[in-house]
């Protein structure tokens, strides 16, 4: 969740700016270590399955240590879990499957999810800035799925889940909001354990198959899983606790445009001109939803 806290010393806020700006960064490029063991075999349901779990498992006793706290508030717990959880699956599995460059600028339509689930839930007013947000961030999408052919071609698997993480993760985020007693170390690390239980979930749809792994790619999994994936989330959460709301926004930014760059970069992606067209109204977008202070 995030806090603004503008009476910060100088020192914590350069240290909070400075854990954003590596977050962005470690999330930016989080499609190279999930495209390298798709090289393998592996999905991104088998991810849940194995690396959120590894660090669900390790964590868990942390969660349970601070239950007294977040009983009262249980059922958001769960939500803010499961969301996340669902947010973090389907993001896995559209960087692993689909175009990174797609991927990045569909799940940023958060500033129509956050402004439309703001006003539905928390009863926030939809200012005529949010609004031009909003409209901005769907034109953003209309553009980059081909304009007209939005409504007549049928999405790809990887597009739907995109959106769909865009999604559960503004969903997420107004749990969060809703949520007061829940500590800040439940709120982080129940990400995990909800990735590991919509991963389990999944079996009852489909079962992944893990392929023969060497010792050494276990090895890496296990270092994917608890450097990049749970350092990165230690870094956003630093962040965004310590530092102004609308200044954690801006920042946030860099994880787009470090992903599409890199994927341009080291990916050898190509950005089509819709998809720099549709790229620069939803920057806009979200740099004007970030500066835009919610109103009830």
């Amino acid at each position: 969740m995030t806090a603004d806290n503008p009476a910060l010393p100088a020192k914590e806020s350069t240290a909070a700016f400075l854990a954003l700006m590596g977050s962005g960064m470690v999330w930016g490029v989080i499609w190279w270590p999930l495209k390298y063991f798709g090289g393998f075999g592996l999905t991104g349901h088998a991810i849940g399955l194995t690396a959120y779990t590894m660090v669900a498992i390790a964590t868990l006793p942390l969660v349970w240590r601070e239950r007294h706290q977040w009983r009262p508030e249980f059922g958001l717990l769960v939500l803010i879990g499961l969301f996340f959880g669902f947010a973090n699956m389907a993001f896995t599995s559209a960087l692993m499957s689909g175009s990174v460059v797609r991927a990045m600028l569909l799940f940023y339509l958060l500033p129509a999810w956050g402004a439309i689930g703001g006003a539905i839930f928390l009863k926030e007013r939809i200012t005529p800035r949010r609004l031009i947000a909003v409209l901005l961030s769907l034109c953003g999408v209309i553009v980059i799925m081909g304009g007209i052919d939005i409504f007549l071609l049928p999405w790809s698997v990887a597009d739907l889940a995109a959106l769909s993480a865009g999604l559960f993760y503004t969903a997420a985020a107004i749990a969060n909001r809703k949520a007061r007693a829940i500590p800040l170390v439940s709120r982080t690390l129940v990400s995990f354990v909800g990735c590991s239980l919509v991963a389990v979930c999944g079996l009852a749809l489909s079962v992944p198959v893990i392929p023969e792994l060497s010792l050494q790619t276990w090895g890496l999994l296990a270092l994917f899983a608890f450097i990049w994936l749970l350092g990165g989330t230690m870094l956003t959460t630093f962040g965004v606790t310590y530092i102004q709301a609308s200044r954690a926004a801006v920042l946030q930014v860099v994880e787009l445009l470090v992903a599409v760059l890199s994927a341009i970069l080291l990916g050898g992606e190509v950005l089509s001109l819709t998809d720099c067209l549709g790229a620069v109204l939803i920057v806009t977008a979200t740099l004007i939803e970030a500066f835009t202070q919610p109103q009830a």
